[in-house]
């Protein structure tokens, strides 16, 4: 699996409860369990907004997923619902309240399409999803300025836990324009990469942790050919792409990405990183064209 190409997926997450009032029991309409705790404000979710949530999800007792204190999820309120999902509560939460809702693996493997489940999901199993509405948008404009500055702001956090792993190193290393950081090890020979070459590369990534989580010089990883793409173009993660004009042809290096500069809430489905992890490529360039070559037919 190569999961350096840049993903979009979209993952359901959980958040940790802060409950306010008692619990009330209930079931969805789908025949979902859910409990209730009930914020204070009045202001209730309808279709065309958006929710602000912080969400954890759970798998019997192991999280699957959670935003934790990092960048809230901001769902799109449809007009309709799926039964036995989440989904069937969105317009009747209200600023502040908090949620526990629980769905047996079997039923919800009976409504999902084939072939749709990561493998983790196994019949007999409960999925145990707890959120808290933080806010409601009313409009694409005011969802997309929220969002903004909540990742921003959590960028800041990030790159001071990456430069706090840097430590004294930081001061010899080079700053993408995102906050990266790039460590040149060979500065190899001929022109800085440029945006728009096609370059091929050898790479090995690996977890701050250093858990080697994918390579194409490692046979174990089932794909040894050289990675080549177009720089500058979003065909990479944003952290490996902005490393690239750092580097000459025989260059090699390590950078050390963000998680907002890699795959943030979402890896790769399979790849063992989590969710909101710094990554380190080590990775050699092992040659640069000044355009990706036309395909032959």
């Amino acid at each position: 699996m190569n999961t350096l190409k840049s993903t979009a997926f979209f993952l359901v997450a959980a958040l940790l409860l802060a409950s306010c009032g008692g619990p009330s029991y209930q079931k969805t309409v789908g025949g979902m369990p859910y409990q209730l705790y009930p914020g204070k404000d009045t202001q209730v979710a309808k279709a065309g907004e958006y929710l602000k949530i912080h969400l954890s999800q759970m798998i019997n007792d192991s999280v699957y997923f959670t935003t934790g204190n990092k960048i809230p999820l901001y769902i799109p309120i449809g007009g309709q619902s799926q039964p036995y999902d989440i989904s069937e509560l969105w317009t009747k939460l209200h600023v502040g309240d908090s949620i526990i809702a629980t769905q047996m693996m079997d039923t919800f493997i009976k409504r999902m399409p084939a072939g749709n489940l990561p493998p983790q999901f196994k019949n007999g199993d409960r999925i145990i999803t707890k959120f808290k509405v933080l806010g409601i948008l009313t409009n694409d404009s005011l969802k997309r300025l929220d969002e903004e500055k909540e990742t921003k702001a959590y960028a800041v956090r990030e790159s001071k836990e990456v430069e706090a792993f840097l430590g004294k190193k930081l001061s010899g290393l080079q700053r993408t324009p995102s906050g990266a950081y790039v460590e040149i090890l060979v500065p190899g020979t001929g022109e800085l990469i440029q945006s728009g070459n096609f370059v091929s590369v050898n790479y090995t990534g690996t977890t701050f942790e250093g858990k080697v989580f994918d390579s194409n010089i490692d046979s174990a990883f089932k794909h040894m050919e050289p990675l080549r793409f177009s720089v500058g173009v979003g065909q990479m993660i944003k952290g490996f792409d902005e490393a690239m004009p750092y580097m000459r042809k025989g260059g090699k290096a390590k950078v050390y990405i963000p998680s907002t500069l890699g795959y943030g809430a979402a890896p790769p489905p399979g790849a063992p990183i989590k969710p909101y992890e710094h990554l380190i490529f080590d990775f050699t360039v092992l040659d640069v064209q000044a355009s990706q070559p036309e395909q032959k037919k």
